[in-house]
């Protein structure tokens, strides 16, 4: 019995070494039966499996190589064993032992086979423990005596494999693929964003019917081109734009033809529109669309490099020829005087990559866009109904993003490229009780804890944190999705008996023989990781919010068994209507919700920049919008997959939500209805500034060595310029912190006596060192600087640097206002915006301008001394309405922030005027006493004007400008002076 134990213990270690693809089989069934073959490789199937596609094709299990059928290349969601009857039918099939090379004559049933090898004297054996490899005959084998450990290894030969081991921990199930590391990942990223940037470059081409009847049209596309431009800019963060212009009437008319060629001034575009004139026609319907066409096709539509090129056709009748219309009177039914063909000239505005969107008015021109459909094919001329002249710039705008989004399409589409299969759909909830359930193993990352977990200095592998493993749970899959994205299908599904989302890949993430090509587990994980990031920071956001306003992001489980295809399950959406909001390039659909906006800027800040979500989509509930599959920028482009497109997509992402949020859209001028109060311009007013709900950014978390960058800039000459050139990232890591620190003091500040009081600077840093030394360094001396901190002078780096330095050192005792040259239009054109591109780059120039953009415009001395840059505003009720300006926010055109930067005194005026300067007003001594007194002020400290001694008084000594930079720029012979301020607020000159 002991000996018979023990050869039982041997034969337990061993198991056969072979392969079935060396299987014979004996006649006749060495002839596969066409119904039960193998679809791909067309042998009787090895380990044969059936896939939940429509076709339910039976395969080897080696021959499943990603998640589509290889035969309808449908996307499945189950493999299943094939019935009992068809595994009966395979295991009784006469096969030969593997190894009749070797003398073995053995046949018999294939599903005998494994159990003949385990004692087949000529079948090579292998250990479970030492991994030895010997055959029964070897003196190796017979004296074999392994005293490894463990439960064994998993079986070579295995009737029905699986893809995973439901004891496995989810990241470890397989090797994961080598990272591609962050420079191929940039350059993927580079290679991504280039194409949008290029798709971005817009050529756009009004050709527009300027007879008699299209009167209220062409004052349309005059009125409705600020709003349509600014529009654009906030759906393309970076575009660039030029405008043309053809006006047409008819062959009796004179101009018949007026032209404006493509030009990037919106102005000058507006201002040629203003001046055509709708009158002519030629007493008949058509028109000369001809020569419309012809001028198109003359401008030079390369001009900026453009890769989208659209030509905008607005017209209420059609051609001449009575193959293009069927008027009742038509001066010319056969065709264009002049010989023009429309066929050819519409072909030729095709052959240069012209898009031809056609704003029909009245029915009169739709059998003209039909013949040139149909001559041309594929639709090329998308037509629109722009009968309503005051949905014309919405109609306008949306269709030029339409055509950019097609731009893209088609710079990303490879040529020749085979076009994937369309995939089948059906949003038809199934029988639940005809499907069989699948038993698999959850995984899902839990929520992040705090939000310093996603710093950039934070360990990255803090967010893969994975919950308790979860017990196996019962799924139901439907057969076929509801619905698809670009990389997922999505279906219904019952998990553990409560409505479910699964979401599988609809293409090969790896061709590795190792995983069969599906996708790997730590895939999956990835995308649970985004939803816990974007869930936490939803929470954190909401805090607060009133009903309605509040933001949810559903979590992502992973789901794995040995009869699915691993998927992402999460829970059922109600039913409402699914919107896209946003995607991860800066792109916003027209009419998203603010609040998605200011979620998205909101997790950019709560997380000191290093993330941001984007790409928002989902439902509107009564609580606020719940959003499902959102992606996360992040500056370490190697985590949450690959909608990561890292630090530049970012940057387009705050520049279409500055548009959004910070920038008041154009007035449209209304139209007669609109006075009459049937249609309202589509602004969104900014929201006002409140402080941000999260922890203030330190900056030893930006890694800002701020003692160490004080102390250089300290040291420059106080008489010559010396450049300092600081470390980049030193400088990036401060705007990061100032911008923080600005956001976290209120628009209207509040400061104490004593304190000192600046004027103009302008990139004089010598001269701002020595003010300094005059009137002591921070923090011996509270400061108020009053703007223009940078353009014209030499060391606007050094300058700027060195404020923020300081208020960021000591915010309670530095404090800075914006000018009117904190402004990226204005440092632009006056010398900032090259010198950071000389001494650093263009991005430099960008952080900056956003910190500008966060600056305070005004503040109160001791509720007595009114400071601002420029001056007060006619539409300064209160001191109120300062606190509710929005911030971030770029200087508008008008209103009470322009005001604020650029607003004059005028000792030759009363009341208020134009400003000289195109800007704003100048006001008038007169206009000062009433408006102290509705204030209860004593005095206001503006800034803004060169003045001789530095300082000068205004109105009775009620105002007074302050000019801190002598010798202004090398051309004035002026001093620069500061106000000191004690305690009792008696006010006195230091003048350099």
């Amino acid at each position: 019995a002991a000996a018979s134990a023990r050869t039982s213990a041997m034969a337990q270690i061993w198991t056969p070494v072979a392969s079935w693809g060396d299987l014979q089989y004996v006649p006749p069934d060495d002839v596969p039966d066409k119904d039960l073959r193998c679809c791909v490789c067309l042998a009787w199937p090895l380990d044969p499996v059936v896939l939940g596609c429509p076709g339910q094709h039976l395969l080897c299990r080696s021959c499943v190589r990603g998640p589509l059928c290889p035969l309808d290349r449908q996307p499945f969601a189950r493999c299943l064993p094939p019935q009992q009857p068809i595994q009966s039918l395979l295991n009784r099939l006469q096969v030969r032992c593997l190894e009749v090379g070797a003398g073995c004559d053995w046949t018999g049933p294939r599903g005998n086979l494994k159990d003949h090898l385990a004692s087949c004297p000529f079948a090579e054996q292998q250990c479970q423990h030492c991994g030895l490899r010997a055959r029964p005959g070897d003196a190796a084998f017979v004296g074999h005596a392994c005293r490894g450990g463990g439960s064994g290894a998993e079986e070579v030969m295995s009737d029905v494999g699986s893809w995973i081991d439901l004891g496995e921990d989810l990241a470890t199930q397989r090797p994961a693929a080598e990272p591609a590391g962050a420079s191929s990942r940039m350059e993927a990223i580079s290679r991504i964003i280039s194409v949008y940037e290029e798709a971005e470059r817009l050529n756009v081409c009004f050709v527009v019917d300027c007879t008699g009847s299209m009167g209220s049209h062409i004052r349309a596309v005059k009125t409705q081109i600020h709003w349509i431009v600014h529009e654009l800019r906030a759906r393309l963060p970076s575009m660039s734009l030029h405008l043309a212009f053809v006006g047409y009437r008819d062959h009796c008319d004179e101009p018949r033809i007026e032209t404006l060629p493509f030009t990037n001034s919106v102005n000058d575009f507006r201002d040629f529109v203003g001046k055509l004139r709708a009158r002519g026609g030629g007493g008949d319907g058509p028109e000369d669309v001809h020569g419309a066409l012809e001028a198109a096709i003359a401008l030079d539509w390369t001009t900026g490099g453009a890769a989208t090129r659209v030509l905008i056709h607005v017209a209420d009748y059609p051609a001449h020829g009575r193959r293009y219309n069927d008027c009742r009177g038509d001066s010319y039914p056969d065709g264009d005087p002049r010989g023009l063909d429309l066929e050819m000239l519409a072909s030729t505005l095709k052959g240069m990559a012209v898009q031809y969107i056609f704003g029909h008015i009245t029915a009169h021109t739709a059998k003209m866009v039909n013949v040139l459909n149909e001559a041309l094919g594929e639709s090329y001329i998308d037509s629109k109904d722009m009968q309503n002249v005051e949905l014309l710039a919405e109609v306008v705008t949306s269709s030029l993003h339409s055509s950019v989004a097609s731009t893209v399409s088609t710079l990303t589409s490879s040529p020749g490229a085979a076009h994937a299969a369309p995939v089948l759909l059906s949003d038809e909830l199934p029988d639940w009780a005809q499907l069989g359930p699948d038993h698999v193993h959850v995984r899902e990352c839990r929520l992040v804890q705090d939000v310093s977990e996603l710093y950039a200095q934070a360990d990255p592998t803090a967010t893969r944190k994975l919950k308790l493993h979860l017990d196996v749970a019962e799924v139901l899959l439907s057969p076929l999705p509801f619905s698809q994205g670009e990389t997922r299908v999505a279906r219904h599904a019952l998990w553990n008996g409560v409505p479910a989302v699964a979401k599988h890949f609809k293409a090969t993430v790896t061709d590795e023989d190792d995983n069969h090509g599906l996708p790997d587990a730590e895939l999956l994980l990835t995308l649970s990781e985004v939803s816990a990031v974007t869930a936490f920071l939803a929470q954190a956001f909401s805090q607060g919010r009133a009903d309605g306003d509040r933001v949810t992001c559903l979590t992502s489980a992973v789901a794995e068994g040995p009869t699915v295809v691993p998927f992402n399950m999460e829970a059922a959406l109600p039913a409402a209507e699914f919107q896209r909001f946003s995607n991860n390039i800066g792109w916003w659909e027209p009419g998203a919700p603010r609040t998605l906006m200011e979620f998205s800027r909101f997790s950019h800040e709560a997380t000191r920049g290093h993330m941001m979500v984007v790409d928002l989509q989902g439902v509107k509930t009564a609580d606020g919008w719940l959003l499902t599959d959102p992606c996360v920028l992040c500056e370490d482009v190697e985590r949450f997959g690959s909608g990561n497109l890292g630090p530049h997509a970012m940057d387009r992402c705050l520049s279409a939500l500055k548009v959004r949020l910070d920038e008041a859209p154009p007035v449209v001028e209304p139209s007669s209805s609109q006075r009459a109060g049937r249609f309202s311009a589509p602004v969104a007013p900014p929201a006002p500034w409140r402080a941000p709900n999260t922890p203030a950014l330190s900056p030893q978390e930006a890694q800002l060595e701020l003692d160490a960058m004080i102390g250089q800039l300290q040291q420059a000459p106080r008489t010559q310029y010396g450049v300092v050139q600081l470390a980049e990232d030193q400088i990036k890591a401060l705007c990061r912190v100032a911008r923080d620190t600005f956001l976290r003091q209120p628009t209207l500040l509040e400061v104490d006596a004593p304190i000192n009081v600046m004027g103009d600077v302008h990139g004089q840093f010598p001269d701002l060192l020595r003010m300094f030394d005059a009137g002591g360094m921070p923090p011996d001396a509270n400061y108020l600087m009053l703007g223009d901190y940078v353009d014209r002078g030499k060391q606007s780096i050094e300058t700027i640097s060195l404020l923020l330095a300081f208020k960021v050192k000591y915010p309670e005792n530095f404090f800075m206002l914006r000018g009117n040259h904190e402004c990226a239009s204005i440092t632009r054109i006056y010398g900032f915006y090259d010198e950071c591109k000389r001494r650093y780059n263009i991005k430099l120039w960008k952080q900056f301008c956003d910190v500008f953009n966060c600056l305070p415009p005004a503040a109160l001395i001791d509720n007595a001394i009114f400071c601002m840059h420029g001056g007060p505003s006619p539409e300064l009720s209160n001191l109120d309405v300062i606190k509710n300006l929005p911030r971030p926010t770029d200087v508008p055109d008008s209103g009470l922030l322009c005001d604020l930067l650029w607003v004059d005194p005028d000792q030759d005026i009363c009341g208020w005027h134009e400003n000289d300067r195109g800007v704003s007003y100048t006001f008038g001594a007169d206009v000062l006493p009433g408006l102290m007194a509705k204030l209860n002020i004593d005095l206001i400290a503006r800034a803004h004007q060169v003045v001789e001694d530095g300082y000068e008084f205004f109105g009775e000594r009620r105002l007074v400008t302050l000019f801190s930079a002598p010798n202004y720029g090398g051309e004035f012979d002026n001093a620069g002076a500061m106000m000191l301020v004690k305690e009792d607020l008696t006010c006195s000159f230091k003048v350099l």
